[in-house]
């Protein structure tokens, strides 16, 4: 192999040394600040500063600093936290994933909102004689409720459906050993569903209903009621929020039907969800 001369060498290795020395992150222009080689940007600093809230006439230098120290001790926690593997743990990874997922969806669901319609005065005021329950017709309703962890036995719930009286229901679930809280609350029929609110309201008077939740079942009976109809300085805004959020699902349930049709999935056997089963 044919050898450099010794002065190549020593051009090439000072152009080396050179261009090492350029990359060197140095805390100027948009960088706060360098740690251990990571930087913290001014756009980080910002960030933080305007999620304090501080009010006019504060010091905001003295609060930028303070920001500042703030998060590069965040940097060196986290450095300290990779050096210890944690960024490698299955447990970790799994969390990331699920954070980074949900954060991806939030930012798709915003720009897919910015392509959104205002709707004009008059599909704004057939929304709203549509949804009584949520305008003109809006009430207040005091429930008696009863509360209990999700059953294992699924079969508890399915034997409620016929019984037609809180103290039944109570009577019931002591027989089976089930714990529950009971109490009373409020519901603004604003905030329920206008399908979901119908079929409460055409309920015989006293009849519970059941709503099963992740975080457990709730069963309540309405025991007393106050109108409170929205004055339209209040309901115009609200029906458009409520008419763009349902457009929005519309447009983001249709691209998940287009994605599905697409994509190819294979499921490992016994995973198969029962949507995707029916679907075929």
């Amino acid at each position: 192999m044919r050898r450099l001369p010794h002065a190549t060498i020593l051009i090439s290795c000072l152009a080396l040394s050179v261009s090492l020395s350029g990359c060197e992150k140095k805390a100027t222009g948009q960088v706060a600040a360098v740690v251990n080689g990571d930087e913290v940007t001014l756009q980080e600093v910002n960030a933080e500063l305007g999620n304090a809230n501080i009010p006019d006439g504060a010091q905001k230098e003295k609060a930028r600093s303070a920001i500042l120290q703030r998060l590069v001790d965040k940097r060196l926690m986290e450095q300290q936290a990779k050096a210890a593997g944690i960024d490698r743990d299955p447990e970790f990874l799994t969390r990331q994933r699920q954070l980074n997922q949900a954060l991806l969806l939030e930012f798709y669901a915003k720009r897919a909102q910015g392509t959104l319609r205002v709707p004009d005065q008059s599909a704004i005021d057939a929304f709203i004689a549509s949804h009584p329950t949520s305008f003109a017709g809006r009430s207040i309703f005091t429930v008696d409720q009863i509360r209990f962890a999700p059953p294992a036995d699924q079969s508890v719930i399915t034997g409620m459906k016929d019984l037609h009286t809180l103290p039944a229901i109570v009577q019931y679930l002591t027989s089976k050993g089930v714990k529950f809280d009971r109490g009373s609350s409020k519901i603004d029929s604003a905030q329920v569903p206008q399908q979901m609110m119908q079929q409460v309201l055409a309920l015989p008077p006293g009849e519970p209903f059941i709503v099963p939740t992740p975080q457990g079942v709730v069963v309540s009976v309405i025991v007393g009621k106050e109108a409170q109809p929205l004055p339209p300085e209040q309901a115009r805004p609200l029906a458009v929020q409520m008419m763009r959020t349902q457009e929005l699902d519309k447009i983001l349930e249709q691209r998940l039907k287009d994605a599905r049709a697409k994509a190819k999935i294979e499921y490992q056997p016994g995973f198969t969800p029962a949507a995707a089963t029916n679907s075929k």
